[in-house]
Formats: C-alpha cells, sequence, structure tokens
C-alpha cells in the first residue's frame, strides 16, 4: 500500500482501496484512518514553558483543554487553536526533537511561545471559596464530560468536621460501611460554552472515590454515582436545560415506590435485614440451586449457599459501571472486617467458601439480578474479549470509531489471546486476573488514531490507549507502522533531570522510581500529543506535534522493538 499523503487523501476521499475492491462500512472506515501514518507527531520540544496549571484532558470534540489551577480553586479553559497555528514557528526546525538542554535562541524562542501560540486561554471559572477553617479543593484527577462535551463534572472536597454517627443513617442504609474517612464533596455542572456553573449536587459525610472517575460511571445523560460509605448507587439525569433530575437511589431500595412503601410502616428502631441488592442477590443464587436436578448435587450447593450466606449478606460493593440506561454492572468485595474471620475458619472449609470479588449484572427497570459471575469465570473473560467496547463506552465524536480492543481490532485480540495463554494456571487463572479490570471505570480510553492497533505498533507498557500514568524510561518510544514495520514517529521524554550516575545504574530501560512516572494527554484526531512528567517535586510538560521537516531518516530492525 502507497505511503504517500496524497494517495491516502484520494483514497479517502473516493473510498477506493487497492487491496480491497468491496470494502464493508468497517473496513472503509479503518482505511480511512490511513492517511494518518502520514500526519504524525514528529516533533518533540521538550520543557515548554506553561501557566501555573494542572493539565486535564481535552474535550470529546478537541476544541478544548481543561486544567486546574495551582491552588485547586479555578477551572482553567484554554481553547486549542490547532497545529497549523504555530507552523511557522517550527518551520526552520528539522530535528526530532527540541531538547531541555538545547539553549540556543530559537530552541528558546519556541519552547516560550508555542503553548500560547497552540492553546489560547479562554476563560478561568472559580469554582471554590476558600474560606474559614474548611477548605474546599478541586479534585484534579475527577472529570466526565455528558453528550458531546458541552457539559463537564467537576468535583471538590472537604474535610468533614461534623459528627457521622447517625442512627437514622443506619436504619436507612444497612450495608452502611463507617469504616472509611468521610468527607464533604461538591459537584459540579460546568457549561463550557458559557462558562458558568449550571448546577450543583451536594453530599455531606460521606466517601467517594474520585480519583480516575471510579466511584463515577456516564452514560449519554445519565450520571451514576457510587457511595462507599452508604453502599448504594445515586442515578442522576442531566436535562437539556443543564440540571441535574436525581431519579433514586440504588442499594437499600429497589426504587423510590419501593422505598416510600417500606418507610411508611417501618418502626423507628428496627433495622432492614437486607437490602434490596442483597436480597435478590441471595435470591438468584437460591434459585440457580433449586433448578439443580441431581438431587445429592442440589444438597451439597444448598449447604454451600447457607455457609457463605453471611459472607455474601456483608460483602461490599468496590466498583460499578453503567452498561446502558437501564442496566448498572457491579463487583462485590469481601468486607475487610471479615477478613479474621475468614482466615480463621479458611481450615475447615475453604474449598466450599465463595470466593470474591462477584460480578453481578442487575436491570434498573425489572428490579431483577441478570447474571452473577464468580472471580474466575471463563464466560465473563470471554465476554470481555468480543464485547469490550460496550463496557470502555467511549467512541471518537470526530470518527464515531472506539478506541483500540479486543473485539474490534484483529492485532489487539491477538495479544490480548496471548496474554490470555500466556499465563500459567490456564483459562481460570487467566480469568481471575484479566477480570479484576472490571467494571471499567468511565472515560478512561482515548480515541486518538495514533493509538490505533491497525495503523501503528508500539509498547503498550510505555504509552496505551487506558489513560494512566506511565513507566518514565530514557529511551524514546518508537511507533511503527503496522504494515511495513517503519518507524513512523518517535516520543522523546525529558531526561536532562538524570545524572550520569542514574543513567549508568539504569541498565533495564523499564527500570524507574516512584518520582519518574509519566502521563499522555492525547488530541482526539489531531497530530498533537502532550506528556507530563512528574518529576521530584515537579511537574514538566512535554509537547509532540506536527513538523513537515521532522521525522525520523532510517530504518530499525524490528528485534529491538519491545512489543506485545
Amino acid at each position: 500500500m502507497s505511503q504517500n499523503l496524497y494517495h491516502h487523501l484520494i483514497s479517502r476521499a473516493s473510498g477506493w482501496y487497492p487491496s480491497q475492491r468491496h470494502p464493508s462500512a468497517s473496513q472503509y472506515l479503518n482505511c480511512g484512518r490511513e492517511f494518518y501514518k502520514c500526519i504524525t507527531p514528529s516533533l518533540t520540544i521538550q520543557n515548554v514553558d506553561k501557566p501555573l496549571v494542572y493539565l486535564r484532558k481535552f474535550t470529546p470534540d478537541g476544541q478544548l483543554l481543561l486544567g486546574f489551577s495551582y491552588d485547586q480553586c479555578h477551572l482553567e479553559v484554554f481553547e486549542y487553536q490547532g497545529v497549523g497555528h504555530v507552523m511557522d514557528l517550527l518551520s526552520t526546525q528539522e530535528g526530532e526533537c527540541v531538547t531541555a538542554s538545547d539553549n540556543c535562541f530559537h530552541s528558546l524562542h519556541i519552547r516560550q511561545c508555542i503553548f500560547n501560540r497552540i492553546l489560547k486561554k479562554l476563560y478561568s471559572l472559580r469554582l471554590v471559596k476558600q474560606s474559614g477553617p474548611i477548605r474546599l479543593h478541586i479534585n484534579r484527577e475527577f472529570s466526565a464530560f455528558f453528550g458531546n462535551g458541552r457539559y463537564v463534572l467537576l468535583a471538590a472536597v472537604s474535610e468533614s468536621y461534623s459528627s457521622f454517627a447517625s442512627f437514622q443513617r443506619f436504619v436507612e442504609y444497612p450495608d452502611l460501611w463507617d469504616d472509611t474517612g468521610h468527607f464533604n464533596y461538591t459537584f459540579f455542572l460546568v457549561d463550557l460554552k458559557s462558562g458558568t456553573v449550571s448546577d450543583k449536587l451536594i453530599y455531606n459525610n460521606d466517601s467517594f472515590m474520585l480519583s480516575h472517575n471510579h466511584s463515577v460511571s456516564v452514560y449519554e445523560q445519565t450520571l451514576a454515582i457510587l457511595s462507599n460509605c452508604r453502599q448504594c448507587i445515586d442515578l442522576i439525569q442531566v436535562d437539556s436545560a443543564g440540571k441535574f433530575r436525581t431519579l433514586f437511589t440504588l442499594g437499600p431500595f429497589g426504587s423510590n415506590l419501593d422505598r416510600e412503601g417500606v418507610i411508611q410502616f417501618q418502626q423507628a428502631p428496627i433495622t432492614f435485614p437486607l437490602s434490596h441488592l442483597k436480597q435478590k442477590i441471595l435470591s438468584y443464587m437460591y434459585r440457580n440451586i433449586m433448578e439443580t436436578q441431581d438431587k445429592s448435587i442440589r444438597l451439597r450447593k444448598l449447604k454451600d449457599f447457607y455457609l457463605n450466606f453471611p459472607y455474601v449478606e456483608q460483602m461490599l460493593i468496590s466498583k460499578m459501571q453503567l452498561l446502558d440506561n437501564d442496566n448498572v454492572f457491579m463487583r462485590y468485595e469481601s468486607r475487610p472486617t471479615q477478613l479474621a474471620q475468614e482466615d480463621s475458619t479458611a481450615n475447615t472449609w475453604s474449598k466450599n467458601k465463595i470466593s470474591f470479588p462477584l460480578y453481578v449484572i442487575y436491570n434498573i427497570v425489572e428490579q431483577t439480578v441478570l447474571k452473577i459471575f464468580p472471580k474466575n469465570s471463563v464466560q465473563l473473560l470471554y465476554i470481555l474479549r468480543n464485547f469490550c467496547d460496550d463496557f470502555r463506552n467511549v467512541r471518537s465524536l470526530h470518527t464515531q470509531l472506539p478506541s483500540s480492543s479486543p473485539n474490534n481490532n484483529v492485532y489487539f485480540r491477538a495479544a490480548f489471546d496471548l496474554a490470555t495463554s500466556s499465563i500459567p494456571g490456564g483459562q481460570l487463572e487467566a480469568a481471575s486476573r484479566l477480570n479484576s479490570t472490571l467494571p471499567i471505570t468511565s472515560q478512561s480510553f482515548s480515541t486518538s488514531p495514533y493509538l490505533d492497533y491497525s495503523l501503528f505498533n508500539y509498547d503498550d507498557r510505555l504509552v496505551s490507549a487506558w489513560e494512566r500514568p506511565k513507566v518514565n524510561i530514557v529511551t524514546p518510544i518508537c511507533f511503527r507502522d503496522r504494515s511495513t514495520n517503519d518507524i513512523k514517529f518517535r516520543l522523546f521524554l525529558e531526561t536532562s533531570f538524570k545524572t550520569d550516575d542514574d543513567r549508568a545504574a539504569t541498565g533495564d530501560r523499564l527500570r524507574m522510581s516512584q518520582r519518574e512516572l509519566v502521563t499522555f494527554i492525547f488530541h482526539p484526531y489531531e497530530p498533537f500529543i502532550i506528556s507530563i512528567q512528574k518529576v521530584c517535586r515537579g511537574y514538566t510538560i512535554n509537547f509532540h506535534i506536527y513538523n513537515k521537516s521532522s521525522g525520523f531518516k532510517s530504518r530499525i530492525p524490528y528485534s529491538v522493538v519491545y512489543s506485545i
């Protein structure tokens, strides 16, 4: 296949490809991205001068970049100007990297000017005010977009000084887990178009895991928030006017009608024996056992069910996600206070004891448990393999394509199958390890075409579509053409903070310390990448951008590249 940019553009416009006379719709969409091989972020600019902000991520349409001020009180919004806006600044730059140690006038000028040229500050929105003893701070690792990215959900946290113990709360939430830190939370729904706070949600004396959207799931306009303390899921909808509309709380009850019917006839000093979700899970287990035809097997399963009853009764929801507007996927873990009890009884019936975590699919509308998967479920492993996009629930607004996964990419599927077969212990052990990635946190995967496994081959230990901190290494990260094996571009990370002794001691390219991490922010569709390096107590920002004069000029043998 031709590697000429002009040929790629003509093929994309005409829909004709030499290797496929009648491509299917999915093949056409994949082939339409081939021209990205010729427009790559081939120039690295290290240690870019930046304002005092923590950069978070691009909006789904790629028009805005969100960040937070250093005092974590303001939302900073930058308008992305496009790669073409800085081409005159980079016209004489021919190398692959403008290093941080290069102190010539031209390099200094590029590093000082490029941030303001490509990212224009649009506005700064103050979300919290520091007054009094209670100090509220924005969580800079949390953000969730609704729809096309006009509305974004942000959160601020402060310490809670009020008394948590409330008898009424124990009555309402039978699964209450008070052995955790409690804080005050404020969720802000920000209208990025008008630059205003559209609505707020306030939770006092509660516990959420906000980092990387762990306790929050978004599907279209529906928001689900998991409370680790109350052990329930608050379902909220965002209407067309940008206001929160509370639906109901799932956990103690199946709906608001159930809650009103029970509370109306409830006596004050009596607590519920089981929450709604626990009752549904136990009844599902019991019905499956009673459907067993063999009497001896049924009696043995019933015995195990009664032995495991207290453990199921005390288990906790550790993670959840919305599969769609009607179904929620939850992971249950053993309550930490049960560990001593489990250790004392492990020798007596360890073969029959239930193993956590348990994975539960629950239908909200019908109030029924659809399926329960054990920890080492091979069926769940293959569901993850064949329907991974349904768990990730993220598509590019530009191309409508999802990020590379085992169910949409043959190379990714081959890598997934290789990883599954290479785990010692067979499929059960592989399922036990890989199922632990479920449920998948909301909006945690990038849809950048430069992470497409059909186009490029790269080491996913160093960079991947999963938006998590990665290893900071000395050698550049190579992206190879999947079909020709040529290096298309390389990402150079800042290494000037390493001394000669450090380099000599680093024999393994993956050796790192806890202070040497890097996070990548990919633009949704343009050849622009931001790498943020955590170095000691500070942060260094590098830009990886398209430049016509830059690029890799030679060919490197495939054997030197680490690939999965």
